[in-house]
């Protein structure tokens, strides 16, 4: 009497855990006629971050027949879809792998519930699982830019100068733009623009014959792109020849 007794309590016990600790995938069946049983497991609960994919499984099992499983999803989070165009799972197959993935922009939404009908052999069911949209961490993108070295020019003539640039987080080209350049001086290159393979721009200075002659005037060179900025200043001399 008292080994049943513990028995009862053993299995009482094992049915609290098991009711405590939950399942994170859900199981059903549904019965169709002549004997017929399709049983589609879902998908375990599952997270995943803007930009980022997630992999997945859904699990079948039949009884009496054997058709092919087509998967269809309904109440995927705003900015989540199935990559995988077919979502079947063959006659000679029970699981299809997929892949969820997020778009930059998912919102973040917390176990929000997806519903995946498996339908074959005359019969559907629908099975959920929860999807969790994390919030994006907030990693801002960086660039610093080194000015080109104080510099002299005489009228009529070129000197070279290089700005560069490292980036971080980011992989865009990078555009060049100079204000405050002596009258007469200008920077010969139309195209300013730091490839995104680059890391420095090596540029030249021009002055007219007619350039006006001055001493350490400070010139801005700025440097944009991949939604960051950055600025800095060098002195640019125009000299007598």
């Amino acid at each position: 009497m008292i080994r049943n007794t513990l028995l009862k309590a053993v299995a009482l016990a094992t049915v609290v855990l098991a009711l405590g600790t939950g399942c994170s995938s859900e199981s059903k069946t549904v019965v169709g006629p002549a004997g017929k049983k399709l049983t589609v497991k879902s998908p375990s609960d599952t997270s995943i971050k803007p930009g980022e994919t997630s992999a997945i499984s859904v699990d079948v099992s039949r009884t009496n027949f054997n058709d092919p499983v087509v998967l269809t999803f309904a109440g995927l989070p705003d900015g989540v879809t199935v990559m995988e165009a077919d979502r079947t799972i063959s006659k000679d197959a029970t699981t299809a792998k997929l892949t969820l993935k997020a778009t930059n922009e998912a919102k973040p939404v917390d176990d929000h519930v997806v519903t995946v009908t498996g339908a074959g052999g005359g019969m559907t069911q629908e099975v959920s699982f929860k999807v969790t949209v994390k919030k994006s961490p907030d990693v801002s993108k960086k660039l610093t830019l080194k000015p080109p070295y104080d510099t002299s020019i005489k009228p009529g003539e070129t000197a070279a100068i290089s700005v560069d640039i490292t980036r971080e987080r980011f992989n865009d080209p990078v555009v060049l733009t100079f204000a405050g350049l002596p009258d007469g001086v200008t920077v010969m290159e139309t195209d300013r623009t730091i490839s995104k393979d680059a890391t420095t721009a090596k540029l030249t200075l021009k002055a007219t014959p007619e350039a006006k002659l001055v001493d350490g005037q400070v010139v801005t060179v700025t440097g944009a792109g991949g939604g960051a900025t950055h600025d800095g200043t060098f002195k640019v001399s125009v000299k007598q020849k």
